[in-house]
């Protein structure tokens, strides 16, 4: 038991078995048939829907925030971590009127990170927040560092984690203004794409079998009826492209760095700059190993451009070099 089980039984004063957690629940949009496979495509986590019912207890107005840890395996080094809190537009300032009502969040938690095998450790919490008061503050700065760190840069993402982990203590430290109304800690052997339910609920007490996800809205039914209790949804999506590659901090000023050496017109320079980036790239956490390269090939197709007799002209441009790394194709 983690850091959220810990805490689900301090709240709440009950053990896990008060909690169901349901896989590979049936919903629409989601292939769950292609296997993930290990360095061939990038996985995301996203909240779908959720249902409050814990923050009745406060009587006025609330927010609703999700907090995530994931750890990924990483390729010669310690696991990657993501984390993140959020607090969607739609769950901030929510009046007692809000309570019991499904939100559709489609949320993302996780952006596209490379699948390197192995287990999936995830602690996810959905937590209501009494408005108004001294945590207001700390729940609108923990968002904001969270905002700032990213959600698909591993590198990027790191020296936030123990803000965002201490924030989430301080929330979670103030049982009277705060209450969880769901989590897990758990570990999962990640084979195919897949959407999850975390239900406040004991268990044994609802067929899992028998769930499945609205396709209007991502709301969680059972037996075809809108299910009463709190919970969470979540999907584990795998996706091939990385569509924010251009933003990968380190490969971004690696490449700016390869393109001034262009303009400049010294192929010495240009032929070092490229030894950086191609070393970047190939060992970078954000890409997997066939999309790395895809890019070395690219900006070794400029090199060859650049230094095989063409012309610089007076603007400073090289013609078809991009300005930008996400100019640089990766995908066709």
């Amino acid at each position: 038991m983690g850091w959220l089980g810990d805490l689900w039984k301090t709240v709440r004063g009950a053990e896990a078995e008060d909690l169901i957690f349901a896989p590979n629940l049936p919903m629409e949009g989601l292939d769950a048939s292609k296997p993930i496979v290990r360095d061939g495509c990038y996985v995301e986590l996203v909240v779908e829907s959720l249902r409050l019912e814990r923050a009745r207890v406060f009587a006025t107005k609330f927010h609703g925030i999700v907090y995530s840890f994931v750890k990924l395996s990483r390729q010669g080094e310690e696991s990657a971590v993501v984390a993140a809190v959020s607090k969607p537009p739609k769950l901030a300032e929510l009046d007692p009127d809000s309570i019991g009502k499904v939100i559709t969040a489609h949320k993302s938690m996780m952006g596209a990170v490379p699948w390197r095998g192995g287990d999936l450790g995830l602690e996810l919490g959905l937590f209501s927040v009494k408005a108004g008061n001294v945590l207001t503050p700390v729940v609108d700065y923990v968002s904001r560092v969270s905002q700032i760190a990213g959600i698909s840069f591993v590198g990027a993402i790191k020296p936030f984690v123990p803000l965002i982990t201490e924030g989430m203590d301080l929330i979670a430290g103030q049982p009277r203004d705060t209450a969880l109304e769901v989590g897990i800690d758990t570990t999962i052997n990640l084979e195919r794409p897949g959407a999850f339910a975390i239900i406040a609920a004991k268990k044994g007490s609802i067929d899992v079998a028998r769930l499945s996800v609205d396709p209007a809205d991502n709301k969680l039914l059972v037996a075809g009826e809108p299910l009463k209790a709190a919970y969470c949804v979540f999907s584990i999506r795998a996706v091939d492209r990385k569509a924010d590659y251009g933003d990968i901090p380190e490969l971004k000023a690696s490449y700016a760095a390869f393109r001034a050496a262009i303009l400049k017109g010294v192929e010495a320079d240009a032929k070092e700059t490229l030894a950086v980036f191609r070393r970047t790239a190939i060992f970078s956490p954000d890409l997997i190993t066939a999309d790395a390269r895809q890019l070395v090939a690219a900006a070794e197709e400029l090199m060859r451009d650049a230094f095989g007799g063409g012309a610089i002209s007076d603007t400073g441009q090289v013609p078809g070099v991009p300005d930008t790394l996400a100019g640089l194709p990766l995908y066709q």
